[in-house]
């Protein structure tokens, strides 16, 4: 699986599981897509959803999560258009995964 089809699979997760379950927004990170600033939440870690996605979903997730976490960088949301966004916090700076 490639990064494409990697942020296609999570954003299916997204938009069928409505993740994140947390709904605590960081503010101030601007969407690539839309840009909202009020609107990125961070995706939870594979660990934090078992028993929350079905079997087979969690092994995707746990795969996408594998291919689109990288050098210490968070998996993000934009609730409003529901894209995946690479979250770097401290820079309070949201990148999207395929250009």
């Amino acid at each position: 699986m490639d990064r494409r089809q990697a942020t296609a699979s999570i954003k299916r997760l997204i938009v069928e599981y409505e993740l994140p379950r947390t709904d605590v927004a960081l503010f101030g990170i601007l969407c690539p897509y839309c840009g909202k600033t009020d609107r990125i939440r961070r995706l939870e870690p594979p660990s934090d959803l078992e028993g929350v996605l079905l079997g087979a979903d969690l092994e995707v997730y746990k795969g996408v999560w594998s291919i689109l976490v990288l050098n210490g960088e968070d998996l993000g949301v934009c609730k409003f258009c529901l894209n995946p966004l690479k979250l770097n916090p401290d820079e309070a700076l949201a990148e999207p995964f395929c250009e």
